[in-house]
């Protein structure tokens, strides 16, 4: 039975706040990620890089931004997108209403600002993808906590056997993909690069591109492109796998208060830390110091993934929630940020195509890593006020009261 009174969302008074900080560190560590592909560090060779911002701490910054913050603060947001839709659907349970027709709306709007955001900006995008698998998740909600844990392992493994398939049964399916990109690139005269005898995209003249028509057409073929590595990684079983975690936990901590269980809270940071971080520096060093051609090392890169990066971010996620039992005050820092986390994760975009894209200021693949670090923690600083001033004045992010609207079917109130 439903009732006919119409959903709102989510009040002040309902929201969790350690939630909104964790989220807001996570959009802090996932711009750290992004930024060394948005700069170009990784498409350029050293010497392209202004010798002033070359520093003696370039080394340790880059070992150190792959081992602890690549991929760890994806795996959070998306423990954080589960967790969130156990809100929901204890919410609308709560109402007697549906929580299928809902979550499935909302995930559509949340595909359209993916697609928009994937398509002509950022071939790095991550809403598109949990937008699609957020349609699946809807398969696991009536699930038990067993079920969901023991899915949540095999889902987080399963990368090691679709590498088996790629490289062992040598169905390279993401190859067809990567083909389209390509065939895309040709036919409307982009420029082309060749390595070890393949043709590719020339990445490097598409972020020094100056011509904005160009650059969206860019994108466009681009998006081949990140649904190819998509598949190649595995990636869909990872982040499914670990929705069905965050899915788990918001039950536990709506059910079981699970954020003030200390006890679970330090298992799990320490098993996370110590199993996480030592696989997290084996395949850093896999990544920065072998062949990156060799299958098998191509083989223990996706198994110390599976390893690494998954527990060490439950460990982070753990660690952040023992910290926040202490009030430590700084933390709040980072609520406004995760309380507009889908305005601020796309302005992080907007920014960092007008820093270092050619149709910007044009500093692609010129400055060193210790350098762009410092930029990625000053425009997330800037976050930090522009959120909080913006939040003093409206209720809502501005694409979070977009989104709400057309999720809700209804006008919102944005002003205070």
């Amino acid at each position: 039975m439903t009732t006919n009174k119409p959903l709102q969302p989510v009040t002040k008074e309902d929201r969790i706040d350690f939630l909104d900080i964790l989220r807001g560190i996570a959009i802090l560590f996932i711009f750290a990620a992004n930024i060394v592909f948005f700069s170009g560090y990784v498409f350029f060779p050293p010497e392209a890089h202004i010798p002033a911002t070359i520093l003696v701490t370039d080394n340790f910054v880059d070992f150190t931004n792959f081992t602890l913050i690549d991929g760890k603060f994806y795996s959070i947001f998306s423990l954080l997108f589960g967790i969130g839709c156990a809100i929901q659907f204890n919410k609308l349970n709560n109402h007697n209403k549906p929580f299928a027709p809902f979550f499935r709306h909302r995930m559509f709007w949340l595909l359209i600002i993916g697609l928009i955001h994937l398509c002509l900006f950022w071939l790095g995008d991550i809403l598109t993808l949990y937008a699609l698998l957020g349609f699946i998740l809807i398969w696991f909600i009536n699930m038990s906590n067993k079920k969901l844990i023991t899915w949540a392992i095999i889902l987080i493994l399963f990368p090691l056997v679709n590498w088996f398939v790629i490289h062992v049964a040598n169905f390279n399916y993401p190859k067809y993909i990567f083909q389209l990109n390509i065939d895309y690139a040709k036919h409307f005269g982009f420029q082309m690069a060749e390595w070890q005898g393949k043709e590719f995209t020339d990445f490097q003249a598409y972020l020094k591109n100056d011509n904005l028509i160009e650059f969206f057409k860019m994108n466009v073929g681009n998006t081949f492109i990140r649904i190819g590595n998509i598949l190649r990684e595995g990636r869909i079983f990872k982040v499914l796998g670990v929705f069905l975690i965050g899915l788990w936990a918001g039950r536990k901590i709506i059910n079981e208060n699970l954020l003030n269980n200390t006890k679970f809270l330090k298992k799990v940071a320490i098993y996370g830390f110590s199993i996480g971080l030592p696989i997290s520096i084996i395949r850093t060093y896999l990544e920065f110091f072998t062949n990156p051609e060799s299958q098998i090392l191509g083989f223990l890169n996706t198994l110390s993934y599976a390893f690494g990066t998954v527990p060490l971010a439950m460990g982070y996620a753990s660690l952040l929630a023992l910290l926040y039992r202490k009030n430590l005050k700084f933390l709040n820092w980072f609520a406004p940020v995760g309380k507009t986390a889908l305005s601020n994760y796309i302005f992080q975009t907007f920014i960092s195509i007008t820093i270092f894209y050619g149709i910007g200021f044009g500093f692609v693949g010129k400055l060193g890593i210790t350098v762009i670090m410092g930029i990625s923690i000053a425009v997330f600083c800037f976050q930090v006020v522009l959120s909080t001033w913006w939040l003093k004045h409206f209720r809502f992010g501005p694409l979070e009261w977009i989104w709400r609207q057309l999720t809700y079917k209804k006008r919102i109130k944005l002003k205070k």
